[in-house]
């Protein structure tokens, strides 16, 4: 027999329509907090909801790409929001969480995929909170993880990598090479935290399991 995180939820729920059938999977687990695969469609849509400017919201289906995606996605975010409340940092202030409800509601209204969800007022903004508090704690991290980079290796990464930048000067590309180095470091560094904390949660993908 595999893991719980196998298991399929079959939940009936009653609508305007009639009955209709409403299917959950445990998709993962962050410490002792178990994510269904309804947990993962309303995070993907409040993300493209607040984040994404252009194109209608998908709420991903299950088995696609995309699904299996989010699902990453949503453990990930899960596992910051846990760790930042270790922290009195990334604090998120009510007002906020009461502007990202608004603007995600006037586009979610219009997704089908959405209204089926059934999301009550109070799980999405638990979900917000999460959402915005995360993210605010990974920018947190980024800007503490920056550390400068100094001419001698943007210099060596100019001289090994020299066919990518012709017959000009290192003066030339010196900036954008430091900045480029600079973000290098930081993404290992963020890399590197995120695994410490999956290993820290616990934290399970069902999903990479199968």
């Amino acid at each position: 027999m595999r893991t719980t995180f196998l298991l399929i939820l079959l939940l009936y729920v009653l609508n305007s329509q009639g009955a209709t059938t409403l299917v959950l999977k445990t998709v993962g687990q962050v410490a002792d907090q178990v994510i269904t695969s309804r947990t993962v469609q309303i995070n993907a849509g409040l993300e493209q909801a607040l984040y994404q400017r252009k194109g209608q919201v998908q709420i991903p289906k299950m088995n696609s790409m995309a699904f299996k995606k989010e699902v990453s996605a949503t453990l990930l975010e899960t596992t910051v929001f846990m760790e930042s409340k270790n922290f009195n940092l990334a604090q998120v202030k009510n007002s906020d969480v009461s502007k990202a409800y608004t603007d995600a509601l006037r586009r979610l209204s219009r997704v089908p995929d959405w209204k089926a969800l059934e999301v009550e007022a109070s799980e999405i903004r638990r979900a917000i909170q999460r959402k915005l508090r995360a993210k605010k704690f990974i920018r947190f991290k980024a800007d503490s993880s920056v550390v400068p980079v100094t001419n001698s290796e943007a210099r060596d990464y100019f001289d090994k990598n020299r066919l990518k930048f012709g017959d000009l000067p290192f003066e030339n590309f010196k900036e954008n090479i430091k900045a480029y180095l600079s973000r290098q470091q930081v993404e290992q560094r963020l890399r590197d935290w995120f695994e410490v904390l999956q290993n820290k949660y616990n934290v399970k993908n069902a999903l990479s399991e199968i």
